[in-house]
């Protein structure tokens, strides 16, 4: 298995409609529920997302990019940048969901 981080750049973010969002939602959540992204999130400048994907190759990550709604739309762009790891947080407080209240 390889992994990849993604960075997407928003180009034309004034197109994106009610549609195009709606698809963009389903299209990335299939792909979580499928365990091909780890984690996904806007950057802090809103000009795109970072995420983290696994899959066999880099070919089968383009393919997925370039059927996503955004991308067929010409909306963004991608920066995919493959990597090795090597150390893992086995906690599982690691990622904590901010908006909810820790119990």
């Amino acid at each position: 298995m390889k992994y990849f981080v993604i960075e997407s750049i928003l180009k034309n973010p004034d197109i994106i409609n009610d549609n195009i969002m709606k698809d963009h939602i389903n299209y990335t959540q299939k792909a979580i529920s499928e365990n091909l992204i780890l984690i996904s999130g806007l950057k802090s400048d809103m000009n795109g997302s970072i995420f983290i994907m696994k899959s066999n190759s880099i070919n089968d990550i383009e393919n997925y990019l370039n059927n996503e709604p955004f991308k067929k739309y010409n909306i963004q762009d991608y920066k995919i940048t493959e990597f090795s790891p090597h150390y893992f947080n086995s906690s599982n407080k690691w990622f904590i969901n901010e908006n909810k209240e820790e119990q």
